[in-house]
């Protein structure tokens, strides 16, 4: 008897959404809606030619601009939230996290999500590929966030929301096999572990490769024909059939406007074939107007889910074309609330009323909703935006959890598997579709088993891994900053900053400036240009100093000062007073690596072979692997080559870095110089400063606890020149009489005598642009000053703006 909502009261149609979900009872009250009629069944355009589908008899539409405007009201608030700054789009604060269940009935569904996620990792794998062949080419790892497939008419259909993604993959495949590969030969590229793990935490990165692993094993017992027909209590599964139909025939790359597509989708000539979508709107094309006119635009994207819309849509796929076979439109991860709306949309309202897909939607997305306006325009109207309303209003987001996680015993049933309420601090990183709860096994000789995955572990709040984070309000209006400070607070702020006329800023001074800046701008609307004006500071680097001060407290170190003189003081520095000193005294990020640096650096890897991660190198180097190296496992005799080129040669650490293949911007390679490079080769240089170490106990450096007491107090940490007795270490002074210290600028008077500096056996010395001088002691690496004959150790600082005494 088919569902029916006549006459069921509001109580009702609540019981039966907990019981089947959303997605049903929008498919009965539809049905009531049409009245039988048919109306909402959408035909292909005649004359046309445009394939666009046009509602009959429907009701005058709203401008789709006021639709957006309106949808931009329903998300931009409560009940969504923010997460990761919006990277990550709007969520509830809560979610439904949803556990691995038997996909009994929807087999399809299984197998077309499994074989996306595959295909995504072959793209992620034929990139690499392609930049190992050309480092500098266009295969971005970024351009393919996500694969969908489409199940139609006993064939499969899979998108990238770039076409890049697309054309890297396939071109690969060309390369490799030396013909148009098939769907198994592309499938046959995997992304390489040390890049399937980068950027996830170690329990992310183990339940994605337990899922590929599985997904890999379900695949061979559909490609060995042991998987599809119903066996072991599965049902049938045309999706894995279709994978079956056509082992050896090369995939069919097609552009969503081609003018045979209408044909691909729905002759049988083509059934059992498999497609890889293209939008040819979204490559890069030159710009036409405007003064970068002949550039190239970037390429463009849209969600895959999108994409496979617009290909129904441009082809003039109708309802009744789609209607005898299953119609799945499944994925590596869970529409987005935009593209979940447009699928309901599309089942509900343009009549694919046999659509089945993920109901469980992930983030909203607002690029996701404005590319629907771009290309699929028709469905933005009041039905659009009531399906929206539906989610933001009367449901909350869904997250996986991990695969092999077992639902608590509080855990209820919703949408046929088990789900969870949990905070949205919970929620996975990763929008992943929930894995199924089965898997395949084989034994010696081959023979698929259908088993169940076990699940090892129970999920709890207490034990439950970091997730995305608590979110923020979704939308906060500005308050305008129009206050005021008055001219005491002006002249006050001043003189605790810049110090007045032949008195310099204290350190002291400068910290009570900078909590009263930041009582005026929290608990009044005064801007930071405003404020920072009366100290003589853009807005930026007073934003900055805020910022930090609210989360650390007050520093330890001196940033670069402002340049202007204090009110009613004659400005003692000229644009040629500020010049740095003599180039050997600067500081330097490094030189270019030059041929002698590669080629001591080489000699060094070669000296060590038989050393695995020399032969790893040699491999990188020669380009057959493209995995960077971990430059913290490298021999400690290379990283002190390396610390002795760094120190005596001046190489750039990021450019050693980029030879060595640890990583171009070379932060991993300088911690490993930092943490054993230096000190391996303090060991091989070592025994020749024991001699002189009698004369170095006069100047001994403090011990550890007593060096840490000095780094820590703004009264002595501060003292960059001997002698000085100012204090103004926090933010460096303006007055003319702190040109000495560290941070600030030379002076006209301070450029002239230079007292002799004592040199100190143990330590290496150095003088800065402004004539300090800087202890280095050889065993350790840390930074002193010589005050009053005794070794004061402080901290560097790398903030910008700052003078830096060490690249490491």
């Amino acid at each position: 008897m088919p569902l029916t909502a006549e006459g069921m009261t509001p109580a009702g149609l609540r019981a039966m959404n907990d019981a089947a979900g959303n997605g049903a009872v929008n498919r009965v009250l539809s049905v009531q809606r049409a009245g039988g009629s048919g109306s909402g069944r959408h035909s292909r355009s005649e004359g046309s030619g445009s394939g666009r589908h046009s509602r009959r008899d429907a009701p005058a539409r709203r401008d789709p601009k006021d639709v957006m405007k309106d949808i931009k009201s329903e998300v931009d608030g409560p009940p969504l939230v923010n997460y990761g700054a919006r990277r990550q789009g709007r969520a509830h604060e809560e979610f439904w996290m949803r556990f691995p269940r038997f996909k009994d009935g929807e087999e399809a569904e299984e197998t077309t999500h499994e074989t996306s996620a595959l295909l995504f990792d072959s793209m992620k794998g034929a990139q690499e590929r392609a930049r190992q062949e050309e480092p500098d080419g266009g295969a971005e790892d970024a351009n393919n966030r996500e694969v969908q497939g489409m199940l139609i008419n006993d064939r499969l259909v899979f998108a990238s929301n770039f076409n890049s993604s697309v054309d890297t993959l396939v071109s690969q495949g060309r390369q490799v096999y030396g013909h148009e590969p098939s769907l198994q030969e592309l499938l046959a590229f995997q992304q390489s572990q040390e890049g399937r793990r980068r950027g996830l935490h170690a329990y992310e990165a183990e339940n994605l490769e337990a899922k590929l692993a599985s997904y890999r094993r379900k695949n061979a017992a559909i490609v060995s024909g042991q998987r599809g027909a119903g066996e072991q209590g599965r049902g049938p599964d045309p999706a894995a059939k279709v994978l079956q139909a056509q082992l050896n025939s090369p995939v069919i790359v097609v552009d969503v406007e081609d003018k045979n597509l209408h044909t691909m989708l729905t002759s049988p000539k083509y059934a059992g074939r498999v497609f890889l979508l293209r939008f040819a709107q979204l490559d890069p094309r030159a710009k036409k107007q405007g003064k970068n006119r002949g550039e190239m635009k970037q390429e463009e994207s849209v969600h895959a889910e999108q994409e496979l819309l617009i290909a129904l849509s441009h082809a003039g796929v109708t309802p009744g074309q789609a209607a005898t076979k299953p119609l799945v439109i499944m994925g590596k991860y869970r529409p987005c609330m935009g593209c979940a709306a447009a699928l309901t949309y599309y089942r509900d309202q343009m009549g694919f009323g046999n659509l089945s897909f993920d109901e469980n939607y992930g983030h909203y997305f607002q690029g996701s909703v404005n590319s629907l306006h771009t290309h699929l325009e028709h469905i933005i109207d009041d039905d659009y935006l009531a399906h929206i309303k539906q989610m933001v209003r009367n449901d909350i987001t869904s997250t996986p959890a991990m695969a092999h996680e077992a639902a608590p015993a509080g855990a209820g049933h919703r949408r046929r598997g088990p789900t969870l309420r949990v905070p949205g601090r919970l929620a996975a990183r990763q929008a992943d579709v929930t894995p199924v709860a089965s898997d395949a096994e084989f034994d010696e000789d081959g023979t698929y088993t259908r088993v169940a995955r076990p699940l090892q572990d129970t999920w709890t709040v207490d034990t439950a891994p970091a997730g995305i984070g608590k979110g923020t309000a979704a939308h906060q209006v500005p308050r305008r900053r129009t206050d005021k400070l008055t001219q005491d607070q002006t002249d006050q702020l001043h003189g605790l900053w810049n110090g007045g006329a032949g008195a310099g800023a204290t350190n002291e001074s400068r910290q009570q400036a900078i909590e009263l800046l930041f009582n005026y701008h929290r608990s009044s609307t005064m801007s930071l240009k405003h404020l920072g004006s009366a100290v003589d500071l853009s807005e930026n680097r007073l934003g900055t100093y805020l910022t930090r001060y609210e989360k650390e407290g007050h520093w330890t170190h001196t940033p670069q000062r402002s340049n202007k003189p204090a009110r009613g003081a004659a400005s003692t520095t000229t644009a040629t007073s500020r010049k740095k000193g003599a180039v050997e005294k600067q500081f330097s990020k490094g030189r270019p690596l030059d041929r002698a640096g590669k080629d001591t650096i080489k000699a060094a890897i070669r000296g060590l072979s038989g050393n695995a991660w020399c032969a790893d190198w040699e491999r990188r180097h020669s380009g057959r692997s493209s995995s960077d190296l971990n430059p913290t496992k490298a021999p400690l005799d290379l990283l002190a080559t390396l610390a002795r080129l760094r120190r005596d040669d001046n190489y750039s650490v990021s450019e050693m870095s980029a030879y060595l293949h640890t990583g171009s911007n070379g932060d991993n390679l300088r911690k490993a110089l930092n943490r054993k490079g230096k000190e391996r080769l303090a060991q091989i240089e070592g025994d020749s400063g024991a001699a002189s170490s009698a004369q170095a106990d006069q100047y001994a450096a403090p011990a550890p606890a007593q060096a840490d007491h000095y780094a820590a107090s703004s009264s002595q940490a501060d003292y960059y020149q001997a002698g000085s007795s100012s204090g103004a270490g926090y933010y460096a002074a303006d007055s003319s009489s702190q040109a000495g210290h560290y941070g600030g600028e030379s002076s006209a008077t301070g450029a002239g005598y230079q007292p002799q500096v004592p040199e100190v056996p143990g330590f290496t010395l150095h003088l800065d642009p402004f004539g300090q001088a800087i202890y280095v002691e050889d065993d350790t690496g840390h930074h002193y000053i010589l005050v009053g004959g005794r070794m004061v150790r402080f901290q560097t600082s790398v903030d910008a703006g700052d003078v830096r005494m060490s690249d490491y």
